[in-house]
C-alpha cells in the first residue's frame, strides 16, 4: 500500500449487504499530519422499474429478468451495461416476488465445496432457461456494479477510477484458501486486479478503533481479552484480540480465528419459514419450492422488522400460482413471541461448558443445498471456541480462561439489543460468572458499514497511519528438513519458518539458507508447530523432539522439465506469513529461473497427525511385497506368477486383500504404473495387471499423490486395451476405470461419457453387439461417473430404464440406476444430482414391475429417492408417501424405509455398496 494511489477504498463483499467506502491518501511529508475521513461511498442502484438512487449499501442479490419481464429502458442505469442482470435494493424486493429468478447468499456458495463454483447454478434449482450463474459470477457482479458506479461517479477520470486505487476487500476469517481465491477471482474478472484481502472480524474492530483511534486506553486495559463476535447473513466469525503490555506502549494483538461456520441470518430465516410451513401443513397446504423461496424471503424482512423495533408483528403473504393466482393465496402473521422463541432458544440457547469438545459431525444441508452446520447454537460454537483457545489467552495473557472481558457485535444478525443481551449472559453461563457488568460492549453503531470502515482504515494502517492491530502468531512454526536423501535420516532436524510473535503480514528471509529439493517425483515436506518454544528465530535449523507437534504434511510433486526425469535441484527459501493466516513457502532454484510455490494453512493446525490405516507395516514387509508384484511382472517371470500373486501377497501379510492398507496399495499401484508396458507381453499379463492396478488405486482419490496416479493411467485411455478380443480384458479395463473414476476430472469422464454413447445409446445406427458381462461392466462403470452433467445423466438413466424391463433384471444393473439417480452423491458435486421430478418418474416405472425378490430393487428406490434435506433435490411429500406405501408391502424394507422419513447421514457400510466394493480402510468418499 503505498501514496501513489489516490484513494484506498475498503469493500465489504457481504452475504446480503455490501458496502464501500473510502479515504483519500494523504502525501507523505516529513509533518505528521492527521489521519484523513473515512467517508462511506453511497451506491447508485436501481431502488424501482426506472428509479435509481443513492444507497449507503448494494444488497447482495442479483435478478436474472426473463426477456420480456421487464423493460429494458426500466432498468438502464446512468452506466453503459453489458447484460439485463440487476443488482441491489430492487433485485431483492422484486426477487422476493419471483425467486426463481432471484440469486441470494452467493457468497456462502463460494465456500461449498460439494458443488463446482465455477459452474452456473444459481438460483439453485431453477431452470436453466432462467439463464442461471455461477457463485464467482454474482461476486464479480456485485463488485461490477460497485466499479461501475465508482468510477461514474468521478468522472471515469483514469488517475480515479477503482482500478487505479488502493482496493482492501474483505471476507470471513474463516474463508478457506479456496474461497478465498475464488473471491480474488471475481475481483480480478470485476477488473479489479491486485487487491489486497482482509477478514471481517478484524475489519470490525479497526472500525471501531476510528471511533476511539484517540481514547482507546479508557475502554480496553492491558492483558484484556476483546472477542469479536460476527455473525452476517451466511457465516459466522469469531475473533480473539488482547491488549498488550510492550516496553513502548501497549499494543493491540489477535489470538486467534474461529472455524468456518456456515451459520447466520440465512439459517434463522429458514427457522422461522420452517415453524410457518407447520401451520400451512395443519391446513393442508403444501408449499412448492418457489413459495417456499418466497415465504423464506418474506420471513426475512419480518425478522428484521420485528428485531429492530420497527413492528411486534408482520403478515405473511404468499400468492397463488398458475391460474390459482388470487385463490391460492395464503396468509398468516408471524408474532414478536415467535421470532425470539424461534431465534433466542434455537440460536442463543444457555449452554454450560461440561468439559468436553463434540466430535467433528457431517455439514447439515439445507433447504436449498447449502451446506449448513448442523449444530444451529451459535452460543455453543462461541463456549467450545473460547474454550480451544484458552492456552492461547494464557500464552498472551498469563489468565487460564478465555473468559473475554469485552464483546465487539458485529453483522446484521446481532443487530438486536435483545440478541446481544442474550450472547453476554451465554459467556456468563458458559464460565460461571456472576457479575452482571461483564462482558462488556464495546459499541458499534452501524453495523451494515463497520467492515467497509474498517477494511479502509486498514488501508491507512497499511500506509503507516492510525492504530495497528498485531496479529502475531500464538505458535512457532518448522520445516522439516534432512541432511541427506537418506530416508533414514529424513524428519529429524527443522527449519524454523514462522518464530512465535511473528506478525502476519510478514516477509520471511531465508537467504543463507541452501537447501535441495526432490523433482519430478513424489515428495512430503513435514511440518511442525510448537506453542511454547521460544527463542527460536526465522532459519534456526533445530533438532525434532518432544517439543514439537506433528502436523498434516504437505505431498506434492515438484514439475521441473519437460521429460520429467527425476531430478534434484538447489534451491533457496522465500516465505511469507500473510495476513490470512497462510505460509506461502517459495523453493526459488539457484540454477534456472524457477520457482514453485507451497502453501500451508496454519489457523487451528495444532492437532497431532492422526494416521489413516488402521495397521503400519515394517519397512521389511513393505520392501518384500513390493519385490514380489515387480517380480510377476518382469520380463523373466513365471507365466504362473501372477495367478497366484494375490495370494502371495495376501500370505506375507497375513491379511486379507480388502484390509491391506492404504499406503501400502497405492506403493503397489506406483510399481504397476511403471510396468505398464508388460502388460502388452499376454493378453493374461494385461488382464491381472488391470485388476490390480484398479483394485490398488481404488476409488481414485485419498491419497496426496493420487492425482498424479490417474494422470499417468488416462495416458493409456485413448490407446486402449492391448489384446481387445480377449473377453476378460475387455472387462478388466472397464472395471479399472470404474474403480478409479471418482479421481478423474469432469472432462475425462466426460471424453469417456462421449465414447460409450456409440456402444450403448441406439441411434440411427445399429448398436454394437458386446457381450452381457462387459456390458454390465459398462454400465457400472457410467454409474460411477457422477461427474456427468445433470442432463447427460438423465440420458443415460432412460436407456438403461428401456433394458430394465422384466424381474430377471440384473442386480448390477439396478445398482447402476440407483447412482445415476441418486439423490445424494457418494463423492460429486451437488449440482450434478437429476431432477427429482425425473427420480421419481424412474422410480415409479420399476415399482412397477412385479420383482420376485425385493433384495436390489429396495436399495435402488431408497437411493433415488433418499431424503437430503435441501428441498430442491428431495422429493415432495406426496411422492415420498407413494414410495413408502409400496415399500411397506414387503417385510425387509424398513431399513430403506428410514432415509425416506428423515435426513440419516451415509454409514460406512452404505459408502462400499454404493461404491461396489469396499472402500481401502479409513478412506471416507462421502464428507
Amino acid at each position: 500500500m503505498t501514496t501513489e494511489h489516490r484513494y484506498v477504498v475498503g469493500i465489504d463483499l457481504g452475504t446480503t449487504n455490501s458496502a464501500v467506502s473510502y479515504a483519500e491518501i494523504q502525501s507523505q511529508t516529513s509533518e505528521k499530519k492527521a489521519n484523513p475521513p473515512i467517508r462511506t461511498f453511497h451506491v447508485p442502484q436501481l431502488t424501482g422499474p426506472g428509479e435509481v438512487t443513492k444507497q449507503p449499501i448494494l444488497p447482495s442479490f442479483l435478478y436474472l429478468p426473463g426477456e420480456y419481464e421487464i423493460s429494458k429502458e426500466s432498468l438502464a442505469l446512468p452506466w453503459p451495461t453489458s447484460n439485463d442482470r440487476i443488482s441491489g435494493a430492487f433485485a431483492r424486493d422484486h426477487g422476493a416476488k419471483v425467486p426463481a429468478r432471484l440469486v441470494s447468499s452467493a457468497k456462502s456458495w463460494l465456500c461449498h465445496d460439494r458443488v463446482d463454483r465455477r459452474a452456473k447454478i444459481l438460483p439453485w434449482g431453477s431452470k436453466e432457461s432462467v439463464g442461471k450463474v455461477s457463485p464467482v459470477q454474482a461476486a464479480t457482479a456485485y463488485l461490477t456494479h460497485i466499479r461501475r458506479a465508482w468510477n461514474h461517479a468521478h468522472g471515469n477520470d483514469p488517475e480515479l477510477v477503482l482500478e487505479n486505487q488502493a482496493v482492501i476487500l474483505t471476507v470471513p476469517a474463516s474463508f478457506d484458501e479456496v474461497a478465498r481465491d475464488l473471491t480474488l477471482e471475481a475481483a480480478d474478472q470485476a477488473g479489479l486486479a491486485g487487491v489486497t484481502l482482509i477478514e471481517e472480524p478484524l475489519a470490525a474492530f479497526y472500525s471501531w478503533l476510528i471511533r476511539n483511534e484517540k481514547e482507546w486506553r479508557r475502554h480496553v486495559n492491558p492483558g484484556e481479552l476483546i472477542l469479536v463476535c460476527d455473525v452476517g447473513g451466511g457465516t459466522t466469525d469469531f475473533t480473539l484480540i488482547t491488549l498488550r503490555e510492550t516496553e513502548r506502549t501497549p499494543r493491540f494483538e489477535r489470538l486467534a480465528v474461529g472455524d468456518h461456520l456456515i451459520l447466520g441470518g440465512d439459517n434463522m430465516d429458514l427457522a422461522l419459514a420452517r415453524r410457518i410451513e407447520s401451520v400451512f401443513t395443519e391446513k393442508n397446504i403444501t408449499l412448492t419450492g418457489d413459495r417456499y423461496k418466497m415465504l423464506c424471503h418474506q420471513c426475512r424482512q419480518a425478522k428484521e422488522a420485528i428485531l429492530g423495533g420497527k413492528r411486534d408483528t408482520a403478515a405473511i403473504t404468499l400468492m397463488g400460482e398458475g391460474s390459482r393466482l388470487i385463490a391460492g393465496t395464503v396468509r398468516t402473521e408471524l408474532a414478536r413471541s415467535d421470532v425470539e422463541e424461534t431465534v433466542l432458544e434455537g440460536f442463543f440457547p444457555l449452554v454450560t461448558n461440561n468439559g468436553e469438545r463434540r466430535g467433528v459431525e457431517r455439514k447439515g444441508i439445507g433447504e436449498f443445498g447449502l451446506p449448513y452446520e448442523t449444530e444451529p447454537a451459535i452460543t455453543r460454537h462461541l463456549g467450545e471456541f473460547l474454550h480451544r483457545h484458552r492456552e492461547d489467552a494464557k500464552v498472551f495473557t498469563g489468565r487460564d480462561s478465555a473468559s473475554p472481558d469485552l464483546i465487539l457485535f458485529n453483522g446484521g444478525a446481532l443487530k438486536s439489543p435483545l440478541i446481544q443481551e442474550r450472547i453476554r449472559e451465554a459467556v456468563r453461563h458458559w464460565f460461571g460468572i456472576t457479575d452482571t457488568t461483564v462482558p462488556r460492549i464495546l459499541k458499534n453503531p452501524n453495523q451494515d458499514l463497520a467492515v467497509s470502515l474498517g477494511a479502509a482504515y486498514y488501508g491507512l494502517v497499511k500506509t503507516g497511519l492510525g492504530v495497528r492491530v498485531g496479529s502475531g502468531s500464538a505458535r512457532s512454526y518448522y520445516l522439516g528438513i534432512s541432511r541427506s536423501s537418506a530416508e533414514e535420516d529424513a524428519g529429524t532436524e527443522a527449519v524454523c519458518l514462522v518464530e512465535r510473535g511473528l506478525d502476519e503480514g510478514s516477509d520471511i528471509e531465508l537467504k543463507d539458507l541452501d537447501l535441495r529439493v526432490l523433482a519430478n517425483q513424489p515428495v512430503r515436506f513435514d511440518v511442525f508447530s510448537s506453542s511454547y518454544r521460544s527463542g527460536d528465530r526465522c532459519g534456526n535449523i533445530l533438532p525434532v523432539d518432544e517439543s514439537f507437534t506433528r502436523l498434516p504434511p504437505v505431498q506434492t510433486v515438484i514439475e521441473f522439465g519437460r521429460k520429467g526425469k527425476q531430478a534434484t535441484i538447489p534451491v533457496r527459501l522465500e516465505a511469507r506469513y500473510t495476513e490470512m493466516g497462510t505460509l506461502s513457502l517459495w523453493c526459488r532454484s539457484q540454477t534456472t529461473d524457477h520457482r514453485w510455490q507451497l502453501q500451508f494453512q496454519l489457523r487451528d493446525a495444532n492437532e497431532v497427525v492422526e494416521v489413516s490405516d488402521e495397521m503400519v507395516l515394517e519397512e521389511g514387509e513393505v520392501s518384500e511385497v513390493r519385490d514380489v508384484v515387480r517380480s510377476a511382472f518382469s520380463d523373466k517371470s513365471d507365466p504362473q506368477a501372477t495367478t497366484t500373486l494375490v495370494k502371495r501377497i495376501t500370505g506375507l501379510l497375513d491379511r486379507k486383500k480388502e484390509a491391506w492398507p492404504l499406503t501400502l496399495i497405492r506403493l503397489i499401484s506406483d510399481d504397476l504404473l511403471e510396468l505398464s508396458e508388460r502388460r502388452k507381453a499376454t493378453q493374461d499379463l494385461e488382464s491381472r495387471w488391470m485388476n490390480l492396478l484398479g483394485f490398488c488405486l481404488r476409488p481414485g482419490r485419498g491419497d496426496g499423490f493420487d492425482a498424479r496416479r490417474v494422470k499417468a493411467l488416462w495416458k493409456i485411455y485413448k490407446p486402449g486395451p492391448i489384446h481387445t478380443k480377449n473377453p476378460q480384458v475387455r472387462s478388466e479395463w472397464w472395471i479399472m476405470w470404474r474403480r478409479v473414476a471418482a479421481g478423474m476430472g469432469p472432462g475425462h469422464q466426460r471424453q469417456i461419457s462421449q465414447d460409450l454413447s456409440a456402444i450403448l445409446i441406439t441411434g440411427k445406427g445399429k448398436k454394437k453387439r458386446i457381450p452381457a458381462q462387459e456390458q454390465l461392466e459398462i454400465w457400472m462403470l457410467i454409474a460411477n461417473l457422477e461427474q456427468l452433467l445433470a442432463k447427460d445423466k438423465i440420458r443415460w438413466g432412460k436407456q438403461l430404464l428401456s433394458e430394465i424391463g422384466t424381474p430377471t433384471a440384473s442386480p448390477r444393473l439396478l445398482w447402476s440406476i440407483s447412482r445415476i439417480g441418486a439423490r445424494e452423491l457418494l463423492y460429486g458435486p451437488t449440482d450434478r444430482v437429476i431432477d427429482p421430478e425425473e427420480a421419481f418418474r424412474w422410480c415409479k416405472k420399476l415399482m412397477g414391475i412385479s420383482w420376485r425378490t425385493p433384495k436390489h430393487i429396495l436399495p435402488a428406490i431408497s437411493s433415488m429417492a433418499r431424503k437430503t434435506g435441501d428441498r430442491i433435490r428431495d422429493l415432495t411429500r406426496p411422492q415420498y408417501n407413494e414410495i413408502l406405501k409400496w415399500m411397506s408391502t414387503f417385510k425387509e424394507a424398513a431399513p430403506y424405509m428410514k432415509p425416506l422419513e428423515e435426513v440419516v447421514p451415509f454409514a460406512v457400510e452404505e459408502e462400499n455398496q454404493l461404491f461396489g466394493e469396499s472402500l481401502p480402510s479409513g478412506l471416507v468418499l462421502h464428507d
